[in-house]
């Protein structure tokens, strides 16, 4: 049977897909060169198959080192640690000239060094070189010579046609097993919670996000409300804060519930949010709101597909999604006086063990689900227990414990308990300290203490009425009218209806 190279390119191409479990890469040259992949026992194999006819072993080996620098530049995420290389020539003819010394495998330098093995099939090499592949890739098979029949070569085209949409119709269907409605489900519930915040008074103000559910570490180790981990998820400060989550939770929620299934995103979402809840609860005293923790769970599930899908996370959603979720990182980081960032990294770690956990569709791995499993609640576990112990909420123990002596009006109480409070290098609220400690002084007779106490807390808090007027009757008790006028008007200038006020400027005036 005569050879014809075109033929047998696409046969081979074929046999490969069909029969031995590769999958198509990427094509060039209007289908004349394609790259294939299989990952086995550990290793990546990539085969490049060319259909030319090089003259020259000159230009052979310009084609060669063209190769070698596509696979340097390639993304890194498509090989692993171990891969090799397999570039296979078909060409009428061997080059004119001695090319012996190109078929001695080369080594790509990279991080990874990748050996990378030639072969050259034209009419005389072709059984020895095909044989030489098929071993190398440890492939039980043979092929014959191929036809130069015009139908042959329409049929191994057609073949190939079918096989490529085949797998794009696979791949397709990995980003689409389901119809997405939860995600909307979510956006709902958080626009109607919005909006009962601004009816009771404005999402702004810390009394509204109180009730309806914020993380408030008060309130968690007070009362043990932990639901407020959850419910925090569908609060938000704001409406520039509502819009960006909601934009963010559309474009990836809408992505994760058609890969991973509603019970699997829903999962993912609830537990991704929570961990970054507790991680706020563990290391930031600051009242919190916001679906971002959950959305950056979001993140950590399409990290983790694309642990499962290399090849296809990389040539889809990949590239786009690591810039993005940098951005976001950085953003974080950045702003993070603003942005609760441990909420963001809790929520990172959490969605990436909870998808473990859940799995994906299709991929029944017992291990990884075994060690999601785990990781997850080790992960709640942990941050609950450091949010429980840790210094960030020891702050807000001590002050709790002032409240509590305010509450039994016991002045030595509140001194010793506010003083050690404000020794700590973490305060959580140096103003209400030295207001609660500042009172008791007065109430202890100790003026110079209380005065100091109360000018700290005008620094602190310029623009507090209460603050000035309190150290206004404070000075005035101790005999220093004058500076006490000064901040009974300022008091005044704050609240200019508070008729308390008011009255001690014009006792101090007379």
């Amino acid at each position: 049977m005569s050879y014809n190279e075109e033929t047998a390119y696409y046969r081979t191409i074929n046999r490969l897909l069909a029969v031995h479990g590769f999958t198509f890469i990427r094509s060039e040259e209007d289908l004349r060169v394609t790259w294939l992949e299989k990952k086995q026992d550990g290793i990546t194999h990539i085969v490049k198959l060319s259909r030319k006819t090089f003259t020259w072993a000159n230009h052979l080996k310009q084609d060669i080192l063209k190769t070698a620098n596509q696979i340097q530049n390639m993304n890194k995420g498509l090989f692993s640690k171990k891969t090799r290389m397999y570039n296979v020539y078909f060409g009428e003819l061997e080059p004119a000239d001695g090319w012996s010394k190109l078929k001695k495998p080369m080594i790509i330098k990279s991080k990874r060094p990748i050996p990378m093995q030639l072969y050259y099939l034209d009419q005389d090499a072709y059984d020895p070189e095909l044989k030489k592949l098929f071993r190398h890739l440890k492939i039980d098979d043979t092929l014959a010579l191929s036809t130069a029949d015009e139908h042959a070569l329409e049929v191994e085209k057609s073949t190939l046609r079918s096989l490529l949409v085949k797998q794009q119709q696979a791949e397709q269907a990995v980003f689409h097993r389901e119809k997405p409605y939860l995600v909307y489900v979510l956006i709902g519930i958080c626009v109607v919670m919005f909006l009962l915040e601004t009816l009771l008074g404005g999402s702004g103000d810390s009394s509204v996000l109180i009730e309806l559910g914020a993380k408030s570490n008060p309130d968690i180790l007070l009362e043990n409300e932990w639901w407020r981990i959850v419910s925090s998820m569908f609060l938000h400060i704001g409406a520039l804060h509502l819009l960006t989550n909601m934009l963010s939770l559309y474009y990836l929620g809408t992505l994760t519930e058609q890969i991973f299934g509603q019970r699997r995103f829903l999962s993912i979402y609830i537990l991704g949010g929570a961990a970054g809840g507790l991680a706020s609860f563990a290391f930031s005293f600051n009242l919190s709101a916001g679906a971002s923790g959950a959305i950056f769970g979001l993140f950590g599930a399409l990290l983790y597909f694309g642990i499962v899908y290399p090849k296809l996370f990389w040539r889809t959603i990949g590239n786009g999604l690591i810039v993005i979720l940098l951005i976001n990182l950085i953003i974080s980081f950045s702003a993070s006086h603003a942005i609760d960032v441990y909420a963001h990294l809790g929520g990172l770690v959490g969605g990436f063990t909870s998808t473990m956990l859940v799995g994906l569709p299709g991929k029944k791995n017992a291990a990884a689900r075994v060690g999601g499993l785990l990781l997850t609640a080790i992960l709640i576990a942990a941050l609950a227990w450091y949010g429980l112990t840790g210094p960030v909420n020891e702050v807000v123990r001590q002050m709790l414990s002032v409240e509590e002596a305010v509450q039994q009006k016991d002045d030595d109480a509140i001194i010793s308990r506010a003083t050690a409070a404000l020794e700590n290098t973490e305060v959580a609220n140096e103003p209400g300290l030295l207001f609660y400690r500042g009172i008791a002084y007065y109430n202890s007779g100790e003026m110079d203490n209380s005065i100091k106490d109360l000018e700290r807390l005008v620094e602190l808090a310029p623009d507090n009425g209460t603050a000035h007027y309190i150290l206004a009757d404070v000075l005035h008790a101790a005999g220093e009218d004058e500076t006490a006028r000064e901040h009974a008007h300022r008091a005044t200038e704050l609240e200019p209806d508070n008729q308390e006020y008011e009255q001690l400027a014009k006792e101090l005036s007379q």
